[in-house]
């Protein structure tokens, strides 16, 4: 997991001389205030954007997922979420691997093992190995208006 600021250096001096990581920082770069919901296809094939908004939950309601053949990079276009993150390896899967959206579930554990807050103009990125239960309360924000890049993981 990587968290941090975008900026025009960051993430980008990490993923120099990737095609795939290059088409996606750029294509942040240029949307990155768009809130226009949708999909937006970037080429090779399960490698999209996707503009979302919804309202944040409860931890106890809300779910942990991985991905296992895509790399995640969320960023905050506006408002506030919270972001808890385990190791897969950590946490006991509910066995209901999906491939088409390549996702699956896991129990939550008893205690967060991290935490992050993606506000606006902050990004998370997540590995396959990185469980994550997005969608959560934030004081003082209800809401939040945010993109997905999906990155395939064997091309990054």
């Amino acid at each position: 997991m990587i968290h941090g600021k975008f900026t025009s250096k960051s993430p980008r001096d990490l993923f120099s001389g990737s095609k795939m990581w290059e088409t996606a920082l750029k294509w942040l770069e240029n949307n990155q205030n768009n809130t226009q919901e949708g999909l937006y296809p970037l080429g090779e094939d399960g490698f999209y954007a996707r503009i979302m908004s919804y309202s944040l939950k409860s931890r106890e309601n809300a779910r942990f997922e991985a991905h296992r053949h895509t790399i995640d990079l969320q960023y905050t276009i506006s408002g506030a979420e919270g972001i808890e993150i385990a190791p897969t390896e950590a946490l006991n899967p509910q066995n209901d691997y999906d491939e088409a959206s390549d996702a699956e579930h896991f129990e939550k554990p008893a205690f967060p093992h991290a935490f992050v807050t993606n506000s606006t103009g902050f990004f998370t990125i997540l590995f396959p190995e990185d469980a994550h239960m997005p969608k959560l309360d934030v004081p003082g924000v209800d809401s939040v208006v945010k993109l997905v890049i999906k990155i395939p993981s064997l091309f990054s």
